[in-house]
């Protein structure tokens, strides 16, 4: 598994539509580059552990890195302010990811417990196609790999799968 889909604060950025068409390419890259509006070459991420001239324009706006890059923390769960809940910041791209599925508290604590391996190995079975077992992004509806669609039952059931780890 590549630790780099770890995000500093609990996404898996390996569901990043971004990420998902700079890896897959074809036609869902020539999709995304469309919907962004920007040339194929640029969509791209290297994530937020790797080089800030690598990351995505989205991702360069969040207000999370510059709060853990002043206090010289890795991840978010380093932060005295995790434990209490008392991150504003944190709370939003809590509520922001579990819209998609996505419990980043609950990955916090999995790579506090030193588990990371593990939750990526779970994520990346999580966000994959019902159909054809090809990597989705959040937010497919129609899987770029075989066409088939993703059904809101099986977004749903991603998404109680995220809230029960």
């Amino acid at each position: 598994m590549d630790r780099g889909l770890t995000s500093r604060c609990g996404i898996y950025c390996g569901a990043c539509y971004v990420y998902r068409a700079q890896e897959d390419g074809g036609a869902f890259l020539e999709v995304v580059s469309e919907r962004l509006g920007v040339p194929p070459d640029e969509v791209r991420c290297g994530g937020c552990t790797g080089p800030e001239e690598e990351l995505w324009r989205n991702c360069k706006k969040c207000e999370v890195l510059p709060c853990l890059n002043g206090r010289g923390i890795e991840f978010c769960y380093m932060c005295p302010e995790f434990d209490e809940g008392s991150c504003e910041k944190y709370e939003r791209i809590s509520r922001f990811a579990s819209e998609r599925g996505e419990d980043v508290r609950a990955a916090m604590e999995r790579i506090r417990a030193g588990e990371a391996e593990a939750w990526l190995e779970e994520q990346d079975q999580k966000w994959r196609c019902p159909h054809c077992q090809g990597n989705i992004s959040w937010y497919e509806e129609i899987c770029h790999h075989c066409n088939e669609p993703i059904r809101k039952d099986e977004q749903e059931r991603h998404k109680r799968t995220s809230e029960s780890e």
